[in-house]
């Protein structure tokens, strides 16, 4: 490939989840970049000083070797691993996510997640197995309406899952860390925005909590002993973020004394589980294996983010959805 004066853009996925038609929209949009898109490590390295503009999965090691890389279009949400990878802060290319792609998808898996538990799906569907009739009692199956569901990092996600739980009926209280009012509109509602210094006082009154915090030196462990113990044994503790934030052993230690009713969790620390926690086999947690924010059109609209930024950055606008490398979102 002859080398152009304007650097090359770098795919780091696999090429057939692109078409040839979103490959020469890259390029045009690109004014004339040349477009590599490849998932082999053993592909990228010779074009190392060629890659100015970096997209998808590009492997995080490499990024201390490209000496003209201006900018990184993460294909995900989360940048949680600028803490394994503390010398990419000081580089001076920009960061920036397919952030506002996963509230629909995000929303549904959590509503599957707590209808389930609260309909006794999974044991109905064990029953099935098992060719067995199980029909719980009226006093074993709550409903979402009049209860208050709390989210724990309410951003673009918090809003749209917000409109979901109001429509069930639900109160909803959002917790960010700084908020910018009182409230935040969420379809034809207001919800109240908390700042992360009321999280305890606002706990007992939860009979949902959310967790979709960021993965930053600040949220390692943030939610512990003392958070569940603030919340009330009938609440349901859902983790749909970074398992990281969630002290884990308090939260065994929580279901185990049943002072929380649940924990419904697409993400844990080690990922993937090992098979000696006792989470697998708790009758109290169900779990998925950190798919949430997945979707079958996810390239199709990660792509538009990536296209949309990629104009800007041609044309010396700002970026969308720029990271805060020192922050880590």
């Amino acid at each position: 490939m002859v080398q152009d004066a304007n650097g090359l853009i770098l795919v780091a996925l696999p090429p057939e989840r692109f078409s040839r038609d979103d490959a020469a929209r890259l390029r045009e949009t690109g004014a004339g970049r040349n477009v590599t898109i490849t998932a082999n490590r053993a592909e990228m390295e010779p074009l190392l000083d060629r890659i100015e503009i970096g997209m998808g999965d590009v492997p995080f090691s490499l990024l201390p070797w490209m000496p003209r890389l201006a900018w990184v279009q993460l294909w995900s949400a989360g940048a949680d691993w600028l803490q394994q990878y503390p010398e990419a802060k000081a580089l001076p290319f920009r960061l920036t996510t397919t952030s506002g792609i996963h509230g629909r998808q995000i929303t549904e898996h959590v509503f599957a997640l707590l209808l389930a538990w609260n309909r006794k799906l999974f044991q109905a569907f064990s029953a099935q197995a098992r060719c067995e009739w199980l029909r719980p009692g009226f006093g074993d199956l709550p409903v979402l309406a009049g209860k208050t569901m709390l989210i724990l990092g309410y951003g673009s996600i918090g809003e749209a899952l917000a409109q979901t739980a109001l429509a069930f009926g639900m109160r909803v209280i959002g917790i960010r860390r700084r908020p910018s009012g009182e409230s935040a509109p969420s379809g034809e509602s207001a919800v109240p925005v908390a700042p992360a210094s009321k999280l305890l006082e606002l706990l007992p009154s939860a009979d949902v909590l959310v967790n979709i915090l960021p993965l930053t030196p600040d949220t390692v462990r943030s939610f512990g002993r003392r958070e569940f113990a603030a919340m009330k044994n009938s609440a349901i503790y859902i983790n749909v973020g970074r398992g990281a934030v969630t002290d884990e052993a308090a939260m065994i230690d929580a279901l185990r004394a049943k002072t929380v009713a649940a924990a419904l969790l697409d993400v844990t620390i080690e990922e993937p589980l090992p098979p000696d926690s006792p989470l697998w086999t708790m009758d109290n947690v169900l779990l998925t294996a950190h798919y949430g924010g997945l979707r079958s059109d996810y390239d199709r609209l990660a792509l538009e983010v990536a296209l949309d930024n990629l104009g800007r950055f041609v044309r010396g606008e700002p970026l969308r959805n720029l990271v805060d490398k020192d922050r880590g979102y």
